[in-house]
């Protein structure tokens, strides 16, 4: 199995700052002179800062979450999107014929986790004069076997950002990647689900 076993850089920051505020004295949270529990808030409000941009005052009046929480849905989340993909790509290559309602019951989870860790991550603000890319209709199971590929691609490349892997990144460029990567996943998940299901229902009608 190919999944990545690192966690997100900022559930990294949640833990350890929480695990600092828990191993000091009240004396010393009282003194506040712990500079290594003061870099750690600085690098937690860096992250939540580059995470949930304060663009509206509708987002600035929005109760934060507890971090805990938020961490846990990333990593559950982040993990399941591999395993996921892992279990497609292995019916994918298997022998056996492509298994269209599971293609459809996966695709349709991956969706879920995708757009929950991209409530998580925040979503992309569009390039200017962008446009999202037309995806052609699958008429035919190799066909679907292609996009799968393609999205096996896309998550393996979303999961392999540095971002994931190292706990001191704070590039705000590989959020931004993250963050896109993850709308490229959604949309092409929606498009290979809705596409499963009516080749799924075509073999049926004539099998």
């Amino acid at each position: 199995m190919r999944v990545v076993p690192q966690i997100f850089c900022a559930s990294i920051l949640a833990s350890t700052a929480i695990i600092a505020i828990q191993a000091q004295t009240p004396a010393e949270r009282q003194r506040g002179i712990d500079p290594e529990f003061e870099q750690r808030q600085r690098d937690l409000r860096l992250v939540d800062k580059m995470m949930r941009p304060e663009t509206t005052k509708t987002t600035k009046a929005t109760k934060r979450r507890d971090p805990k929480v938020v961490a846990a849905e990333l990593e559950e989340d982040f993990t399941r999107l591999q395993v996921l993909n892992n279990d497609l790509t292995e019916a994918v290559s298997g022998s056996a014929p492509l298994n269209l309602e599971f293609v459809v019951k996966s695709t349709a989870e991956l969706v879920e986790r995708s757009r929950r860790l991209g409530e998580n991550l925040g979503h992309p603000e569009p390039e200017k004069g962008s446009k999202p890319p037309k995806l052609e209709p699958l008429t035919d199971v190799e066909q679907l076997k292609r996009a799968l590929a393609t999205l096996d691609k896309l998550i393996t490349e979303f999961a392999q950002n540095p971002l994931f892997k190292e706990a001191n990144t704070r590039d705000a460029e590989l959020f931004v990647k993250a963050r896109r990567d993850l709308a490229e996943i959604i949309a092409l998940s929606e498009h290979l689900k809705k596409n499963a299901a009516e080749l799924s229902k075509a073999v049926k009608q004539f099998p």
